[in-house]
């Protein structure tokens, strides 16, 4: 009998279970056909609209999916501790598309007024030092004087606490764990006390603090944990946007059976 090459033996260890959850994961949503197309009859606004939220959905789905990835990759080389920027961009969109599965979500117009107000404010912040050429003013001119005031009334929306706070109870029920996680992941992406600490070494009941030059080893592996919560949300939410629960539901259950005591053992954020 030949002897197994090492490459070929299973390289899935208990310490790295939720990397290959999170490569199923990746294997479900990669593999899934695609939404049929939505052929517009009118050109109204609404009926634009209705035709663009499918693309937009999957590109918000594999914002999810690739920042998950790179987080993980990120960790495996010794950086977790700075992944935390994309993992509150996972959680977020996630969010985002299992809000806009709940009915409620009018999530082609929330990312209309949001470019909308971004392209205002960076045509405004111009300075003789910094002026963007030509084509991308007009770019940014187009986004701002797109007509939105038929939603104007959603604006609030933008912001991710109203989007909790006006889901319906039991889809803000789901969304609790993601926004608990991604309130963490912001404090330690912008400059606080949460993304300082990383890099300082102080001894329980001693004065001395060490400055590093690398972040301090973590305690647990925390990015595929994270990542496996995002893409399940995004996928799901995704899948009811674009009427493909036939191929996401079976699929996602299957994952979360599989690994049922992965999930059980994983704590609470």
């Amino acid at each position: 009998m030949s002897r197994r090459k090492k490459s070929d033996r299973p390289r899935t260890t208990d310490k790295d279970r939720g990397y290959a959850i999170h490569r199923s994961l990746v294997r479900t949503v990669n593999e899934a056909p695609k939404p049929k197309p939505i052929w517009i009859d009118s050109e109204t606004g609404s009926e634009q609209r209705r035709g663009a939220a499918p693309g937009l959905a999957w590109g918000w789905l594999q914002r999810t999916l690739r920042s998950g990835e790179a987080a993980i990759k990120l960790e495996k080389s010794g950086y977790g501790s700075e992944a935390a920027p994309l993992l509150r961009s996972a959680l977020e969109h996630s969010i985002r598309l299992v809000w806009a599965d709940s009915g409620e979500g009018q999530f082609v117009e929330i990312a209309m007024l949001a470019k909308k107000d971004t392209s205002k404010r960076m045509l405004a912040v111009q300075h003789e030092g910094w002026r963007f050429d030509e084509a991308m003013t007009d770019h940014l001119k187009q986004h701002v004087d797109t007509d939105t005031d038929e939603f104007k009334d959603l604006a609030d929306l933008k912001h991710l606490k109203h989007v909790i706070d006006k889901s319906p109870e039991e889809i803000r029920a789901r969304l609790k764990s993601m926004y608990l996680a991604w309130l963490a992941y912001t404090a330690a992406s912008h400059p606080s006390i949460d993304s300082a600490e990383p890099y300082i070494d102080r001894k329980p009941r001693s004065s001395y603090m060490a400055l590093l030059s690398t972040s301090r080893p973590r305690a647990a592996a925390d990015c595929a944990a994270v990542s496996i919560l995002a893409l399940i949300g995004a996928a799901h939410g995704y899948s009811r946007i674009t009427g493909l629960e036939e191929h996401f539901a079976p699929a996602l259950h299957s994952i979360l059976d599989q690994h049922s005591t992965y999930f059980i053992d994983q704590p609470s954020h």
